[in-house]
Formats: structure tokens, sequence, C-alpha cells
């Protein structure tokens, strides 16, 4: 085995990478992938004590870290904080779509605050983001962006309703961005998690009843770990998929096998 040309295939040594909603779960597990992966990370969140949290992780693994607290929905503090990152960066080779939460209603009986509010966050916040995003890579010509889905974007849950609308459209959006972006040598891919152990899932993860009959769901018969979802996105970003835009791949221990 060529471990030299494994190790240069899937090192991300000098890139710089940033993950919204890397403060826990699933974006931290992202961060701490990359950062170990060689790539010098910014997390955003809106939690600063979260935020010191990964930071402290991967500088005690001997990663590079930065957190900066930011919400995203305030598109003036957005078109700031990227305009000052490029200044001082000098480039974003690695943007991760990550940040973003769900309710747990039936569709049709969602509030019109949680529709605006998930419609916010989860869709037009992450557009905005991945439209900045684009546009440095555009410039600079290469770059690599990940939208973070979920598999209620492939086939909708009916307990997440309006979440499971968010993120089809994000993997409208993904599909739409990957179209025009390539031209400029830039690629764009989703990430679809199935049931992961992280705080969003807490509700479920939290009784045992609940937990075996998602298991009864997966395959692989367990919940999956945050860092095989930053694992995988780690290598989408590498040159092991460079020749991969316009895709999702799905991180689900087979749940989609037994969807109805």
């Amino acid at each position: 085995m060529d471990m030299g040309y494994i190790g240069k295939l899937l090192s991300l040594e000098g890139k710089k990478a940033i993950v919204t909603g890397g403060s826990q779960g699933i974006g931290r597990a992202i961060a701490i992938s990359l950062a170990s992966f060689g790539a010098d990370v910014m997390v955003l969140g809106r939690n600063e004590s979260l935020l010191a949290q990964t930071e402290d992780i991967i500088h005690q693994k001997g990663g590079r870290c930065k957190g900066y607290s930011i919400d995203l929905t305030d598109w003036e503090k957005v078109d700031d904080f990227f305009d000052s990152y490029i200044r001082t960066n000098g480039k974003l080779d690695i943007f991760i779509n990550n940040a973003g939460y769900t309710v747990t209603v039936e569709l049709a009986d969602t509030s019109r605050e949680d529709i605006e509010g998930l419609l916010e966050t989860n869709v037009k916040s992450a557009v905005h983001c991945l439209s900045q995003a684009a546009n440095i890579m555009k410039r600079q010509k290469c770059g690599n962006i990940v939208v973070i889905t979920s598999v209620n974007g492939l086939n909708a849950h009916p307990g997440h309703g309006m979440y499971s609308v968010t993120k089809y459209a994000l993997e409208g959006a993904m599909k739409a961005l990957a179209s025009t972006m390539a031209p400029y040598g830039v690629r764009v891919n989703s990430c679809a998690p199935g049931a992961i152990d992280t705080a969003m899932n807490a509700g479920v993860l939290s009784d045992n009843n609940k937990t075996q009959e998602v298991i009864k769901k997966i395959p692989l018969h367990r919940i999956g770990l945050p860092e095989e979802i930053g694992d995988v996105v780690s290598c989408m970003v590498s040159d092991a998929f460079r020749y991969m835009t316009g895709s999702t791949i799905v991180v689900d221990g087979g749940m989609m096998l037994k969807s109805k």
C-alpha cells in the first residue's frame, strides 16, 4: 500500500475552511475532522462558549481552529464577515453549510412562526452564505462546497415535515450551484446524514423505546456518530473526490434502504 500517495490524496494541509453551525454536533465533528486532515478551520455559530469548546478540542489535537460568533440570519453581518475573512486569509478553499435546526411536528400542524423560522435559518441564510462562498471561489477558480442536508431531504419524514421541506430545498440549491460553478473549477456536493447521535436528536435518543424503533429501521443496527459524518465530508473535499460534483452522499447506516 502506497501510504504516501494516500496521504497526499486526502491531505487538506494548507486549505482554508469555514464550517457554519460548527459549535456542536455534526458541525463540530466536521470541523474536527477537517483540522485533523490538515485544514485551517473557522467555525461559525451563535453560542460563544460552545464555539470555544470546539476550538479547544481541535487545539488539543494539534489542529488549527478559530470560532466566530455570528447570527447567520443577519445578512449584513454575514457580508461583513466574508469580506473580513477573505481580506485576512486571502482565500477560501472549503465551505461547509451545516447550520440548521428542526421542529418535531407534522407539516399541516406547523405554525407560521416555525415555518418562517425554519425557512429563514435553514434555507434563506444558507443560500446567502452559499452565494458568498461561491462568489469568492468563482474569482479564485477553485474550491469545494458541501451542503449538509438530510435523508429527510430525500425521503420526507412525516414527523419533521417543514424540516424536510427545507432539506429538499437545500438539495435543489446544491444542484443549481453545482451546475453553474463547475466551469470555474468549484465542486459542490451534499452529504445527507441519517439518524446521528446529536443534541438535535436528543428528544428521540433520550427515550430508549423510541431509539430502538429508529434502530429497527437501520440495517447497520445502530445510531450514527457525528465523526462518521465528519470524516466523510473531509474525504469529499479532498482530491480523492476530485471528479465528483452535483452529487449527494448518503451516510445513514442503510436507513434509506428500508424507506417506504
